[in-house]
């Protein structure tokens, strides 16, 4: 988001961030966390089968959760990010509206 309090920026402004910032947010959950969380799944499940118990170390298991506990602050990062953003939109909207 540019450096500029969200007051400052134009309603064109906001839409075009409010776009880039939903791209990234997608591209995150896509490439990023969705991944990371299923990799996460199949290695604790691997884990837990009798056949595999030694092979995965419980180091790994928890590297793997704090990579994806990483991710998921990232996540709620550019979704507050986003609500911000929206609601500034929102009320910019609203005050287009009110005003005719």
């Amino acid at each position: 988001m540019p450096d500029r309090p969200l007051e400052t920026l134009t309603l064109r402004e906001k839409l075009i961030e409010a776009e880039k910032l939903s791209r990234e947010l997608i591209d995150h959950l896509e490439r990023g966390f969705i991944p990371k969380a299923h990799e996460l799944r199949r290695q604790a499940r691997r884990a837990n089968e009798p056949d595999h118990q030694d092979e995965i170390k419980d180091v790994t298991v928890r590297s793997m959760v704090d990579q994806v506990l990483h991710s998921d602050d990232y996540s709620r990062q550019l979704c507050q990010r986003a609500g911000q953003l929206l609601g500034a939109i929102e009320s910019d909207v609203k005050t287009i509206f009110e005003n005719g």
